[in-house]
This record gives structure tokens, C-alpha cells and sequence, in this order.
């Protein structure tokens, strides 16, 4: 159904020909106005039928965004729980890492007390040697 412009070309013809256009210049032009006018004009029914599809649009849009956001929150919890499995490995492995150091760390401060003790040993042998060579020295000088 196509709507219908109110539009008298009689009245638009008379002012045309006034304005120096030949009667079928005129009429030319009266038609082709009319014609447009008849051709660009939206009904109620095409309002209406417009509006429907747009609202059926935005319906579908809004559906495939719900799905689309379904489907990324599902992604992103298994990649957080990739991540989380990722970190508890480094956990464990900082965990035996640590555990190295520390055994690592008992052996070097067992190591330390060794030549710690040797050392005393040596020094008290060295001290002890010392000490009787200064006696046997002070037993020939006297």
C-alpha cells in the first residue's frame, strides 16, 4: 500500500507556466513531483513493518552476545584453571626447590663445623708443638 502525498499539480503547473516555463515543461515537472511523491512516501504499515524487523534484529543480536558471553565466561574459567593448575606446579616445585636450598645450606653448615674443628685441632697441635719447642729452647738456654 502506498501512501499518497495530498498534491495538486493544477495550482504547481499555473505557477510554474507564471514563472516562464512552457505548459509542458510544466506539466513534465508536475508529474515527476508527483510520481516522487508517490514513491518516497512511508506508510504506517512500513513504520510498523520496520520497526519489527529491527526489533526481531536486535532480539538475534542480543541472543548471539548471550551466547558469544557463555561461551568466553567457559573459556575463561578452564583458562583459570589452567593458570591455577600452572601455579600449584611452581608451588610444588618452589617447594622442592626450597628443600634443596635448606639441604643444601644443613651441608655447607656441617662442612663449616668440620673445618672448624680441624682447624682447632690444628691449632691446638700447632700450639702444643710451640709450646714444646719453647721449653725444649728455655731447657738448653738455662
Amino acid at each position: 500500500m502506498v501512501a499518497q502525498v495530498l498534491f495538486n499539480p493544477l495550482p504547481y503547473i499555473d505557477r510554474l507556466t507564471r514563472g516562464g516555463f512552457t505548459p509542458d515543461q510544466a506539466r513534465a515537472h508536475a508529474e515527476a513531483l508527483e510520481t516522487a511523491f508517490a514513491e518516497s512516501v512511508a506508510t504506517k504499515r512500513d513504520l510498523t513493518d520496520v520497526k519489527n524487523e529491527l526489533q526481531r534484529e536486535i532480539s538475534d543480536f542480543k541472543n548471539e552476545l548471550q551466547q558469544e558471553i557463555v561461551a568466553v565466561k567457559h573459556e575463561l574459567k578452564q583458562d583459570i584453571a589452567g593458570v591455577r593448575q600452572e601455579i600449584a606446579g611452581v608451588k610444588h616445585e618452589l617447594k622442592q626447590d626450597i628443600a634443596g636450598v635448606r639441604q643444601e645450606i644443613s651441608s655447607v653448615r656441617q662442612e663449616i663445623a668440620a673445618v672448624k674443628n680441624d682447624v682447632l685441632r690444628w691449632t691446638f697441635g700447632f700450639n702444643l708443638v710451640m709450646l714444646g719447642a719453647i721449653f725444649t729452647m728455655l731447657k738448653f738456654l738455662h
